[in-house]
């Protein structure tokens, strides 16, 4: 049947075999696009968050050409990611494979009544296409476009080679996470899209760093996403002239490269001031897949899918 050309990947073993195949053997361990998929098999791998909710699978099951990234968990909608192919998209296998996907977390789109999905333009236009042809049934919320930016591996080593000066009166700590996930999730503007008990796993689970000032009291913080990137640091309004954001963000970076994660970052094409930091900024890299010629540039995006009751998946 169709359903066996999806291939489950969620086993030690399987999971293993599927970084062997997507690197060619470590070969391409440096390519942004394994990236996601290094850092939550990392992490998963070890036992750690998020194992319970992350579900990973390829497509087709025989040397997938396309890795999909299910989490999925009763506190907050669907969050599909989709890797990108460093040989190319396929538009046949991708339509199936996302159609395959979307059976996979019917049961939780439904709970939910939407679908996030994080993957390149590409894709994206690819599941729009699906959507208007009435082949999934799903209408479009919200599109946000991203540039993604990350650490090669010369801009890791000098960043893990480097020493970090902390300003008078300011000192790098951890968080304390019991007492402090509610003041981060309330002061942060991204904390809107998820519950704050979702803010407060991360924090629990995944790296984070803060600055204090020379009270104790919270100044700057920097976290991650459960798909492996850090998030925007944030300062509180005091401490915003102090530099003091710009440490904590090299600080996790280096923590990260120390810990053999890969750093990378995605910045909405609308925060220009971010964006153009970054662009210009000799440690970061921006990601610029292969494109046809005359084709606009591939992007990344964040999009939220409105479930539409209907006949799926019958009509597949």
């Amino acid at each position: 049947s169709e359903m066996a050309l999806l291939g489950n990947f969620n086993s030690p073993d399987r999971l293993r075999e599927l970084l062997e195949h997507i690197t060619q053997g470590g070969k391409q361990s440096h390519r942004f696009e394994n990236f996601v998929i290094h850092n939550i098999s990392t992490w998963i791998l070890a036992g750690g968050f998020p194992k319970e909710t992350m579900r990973i699978y390829g497509f087709p099951v025989e040397k997938p050409l396309y890795i999909f990234m299910l989490d999925q968990n009763d506190l907050q909608k669907p969050h599909l990611h989709v890797r990108t192919p460093i040989e190319g998209h396929n538009f046949e296998i991708l339509a199936k494979g996302l159609k395959e996907m979307i059976k996979v977390a019917l049961q939780s789109i439904q709970q939910h009544g939407a679908l996030l999905l994080e993957s390149d333009t590409v894709v994206r236009a690819t599941f729009i296409k699906l959507q208007e042809a009435g082949e999934i049934p799903f209408k479009t919320r919200f599109c946000g476009d991203f540039y993604a930016f990350y650490k090669d591996e010369r801009q890791k080593k000098i960043l893990s080679e480097m020493d970090f000066p902390v300003p008078d009166g300011f000192k790098i700590d951890d968080i304390d996470v019991e007492k402090e996930s509610s003041i981060i999730h309330d002061a942060w503007p991204y904390g809107k899209n998820v519950p704050e008990e979702v803010t407060r796993i991360r924090l629990a689970n995944l790296p984070s760093i803060c600055i204090r000032d020379s009270d104790g009291k919270l100044a700057s913080w920097v976290m991650s996403h459960q798909f492996g990137q850090m998030t925007h640091v944030f300062t509180l309004d005091p401490y915003r002239e102090k530099r003091i954001g710009i440490l904590a963000n090299l600080r996790l970076a280096q923590i990260y490269a120390k810990n053999g994660l890969q750093v990378y970052i995605n910045v909405s094409v609308n925060n220009e001031k971010v964006a153009n930091g970054a662009m210009m900024d000799p440690l970061w890299t921006m990601w610029k897949p292969k494109k046809n010629e005359g084709d606009e540039d591939i992007l990344w995006s964040v999009n939220a899918f409105e479930y539409v009751k209907s006949e799926f998946p019958a009509r597949l």
